[in-house]
């Protein structure tokens, strides 16, 4: 995926349960457990990053530092998730 800026689409409440979040929305598909999203806490992080001025290459070397992890890794873990977000409408290319 080349670089890009992603806002968050819609509403929606973030919410902490045990060692994972859980991505509710909190308008039309409340009630659609389909929607509701359990993410782990690197991809909370990434969720975090998404401002609609960032771009993900700078999002996956926040992620690269933070975690420590190698470039090439973060990079794809970054791109993954960003794409399964969009693809589930919770983001949107700013």
């Amino acid at each position: 995926m080349q670089s890009a800026v992603f806002a968050h689409s819609g509403e929606f409440v973030l919410r902490n349960v045990g060692s994972e979040a859980v991505l509710v929305p909190i308008r039309n598909r409340v009630g659609d457990l389909d929607s509701v999203y359990v993410m782990s806490p690197v991809a909370v992080r990434i969720w975090s990053l998404i401002d609609g001025v960032t771009d993900s290459d700078a999002i996956a070397a926040r992620i690269r530092d933070e975690y420590d992890v190698e470039p090439a890794k973060a990079a794809q873990d970054v791109n993954e998730l960003l794409s399964a977000l969009e693809e589930a409408e919770l983001i949107r290319r700013a």
